[in-house]
């Protein structure tokens, strides 16, 4: 081992002439993966399952716990906004089938305003969607069978991966994000709070009249609460 380093007080990386080992200290899950890289590597730990590696405008994924490289991505953009993985969170609706055992996805940017999305198990791309403005943020449901972006001009989206559609949900959004671990959305439009508890039904949506901005959404014991 030529060098050990630790991030966040969780997460090692420590490096051999021809591997790279990743942990995770709090699950105690180690990774070896065959690695050659520059030595000026970017280690981002935004992910509770994989750790994602970027080097030479390459992102490299790394699950912990397996000693081979998920999936790799080509792309600039590696701000947590512009990428979103989503590894076995939640089975896809009416998959219950033993077949699908493995649902990994990940959506980034290739560039501001291309957004793919991609099967990691099949290492297919499942969708590509461009854009006539600016990305500015994405993110998959925990199922990763729905995406939602935003873009510079504040309108926000959502793209249905398996019907390949998209519908605009607002025209202006200070705040969006998925509800953790549900299919429900909370995004800000102003002075209203929207939410929509239905996505299946993007045009059914229930308004709430705040004061303030949102912060945080938190979901503990059966209850959520929007942080203002």
């Amino acid at each position: 081992i030529l060098k050990i380093n630790i991030y966040q007080d969780q997460y090692l990386v420590a490096h051999t002439p021809d591997t790279l080992l990743i942990g995770d200290l709090e699950s105690c899950k180690l990774s070896e993966v065959p690695w050659s890289g520059s030595g000026a590597e970017r280690f981002i730990f935004d992910n509770a399952a994989v750790c994602m590696v970027y080097n030479a405008g390459e992102l490299s994924l790394v699950e912990y716990g397996r000693n081979e490289i998920l999936g790799s991505a080509r792309t600039e953009h590696v701000s947590p906004h512009f990428i979103s993985c989503r590894l076995n969170e939640a089975k896809p609706k009416g998959e219950h089938s033993p077949e699908v055992l493995e649902n990994k996805k990940i959506a980034y940017l290739m560039d501001f305003q291309t957004v793919r999305v991609s099967d990691l198990v099949s290492a297919r791309d499942v969708a590509t969607i461009s854009h006539d403005a600016k990305v500015d943020w994405l993110e998959l449901n925990p199922s990763a069978t729905k995406l939602l972006f935003r873009d510079k001009r504040r309108y926000l989206h959502l793209f249905d991966i398996a019907t390949q559609t998209r519908s605009t949900l607002l025209n202006y959004a200070s705040y969006v994000q998925w509800v953790p671990n549900s299919d429900v959305v909370v995004a800000q439009n102003r002075d209203n709070l929207c939410v929509w508890y239905t996505i299946d039904a993007p045009e059914r949506v229930t308004i709430f009249q705040i004061k303030g901005d949102v912060e945080d959404i938190e979901r503990a014991g059966g209850r959520t609460e929007v942080i203002v």
